[in-house]
C-alpha cells in the first residue's frame, strides 16, 4: 500500500491550483486509513498557516469520516 504522502504528492502534481486540505481529503477517501495515520499525515503535510489550532480536531475528524465511507453495496 502506498503511503498517504506519496499519493498526496501525485494528486498535488496533477492539480497544482488545488489547496492542501482538498488534496489530502481526496487521497484518503474510502481508503480505510487509521486515525493515527491520518493525524501523522495531517501534521506532516498541512502548513499551520492554513488552519486555526482549534480547528485541527474537526479537520482530522472529517478526514477520518472520508477514509471510512462505506463503499458501494455496504451498509
Amino acid at each position: 500500500m502506498r503511503s498517504i504522502e506519496a499519493n498526496y504528492q501525485k494528486i498535488q502534481a496533477r492539480n497544482p491550483s488545488v489547496g492542501t486540505y482538498p488534496c489530502l481529503a481526496q487521497v484518503v477517501r474510502c481508503k480505510k486509513y487509521s486515525r493515527k495515520s491520518l493525524v501523522r499525515a495531517f501534521n506532516k503535510l498541512m502548513p499551520e498557516s492554513e488552519y486555526e489550532k482549534d480547528e485541527k480536531k474537526e479537520l482530522i475528524d472529517y478526514l477520518e469520516n472520508q477514509a471510512n465511507l462505506p463503499e458501494e453495496g455496504e451498509f
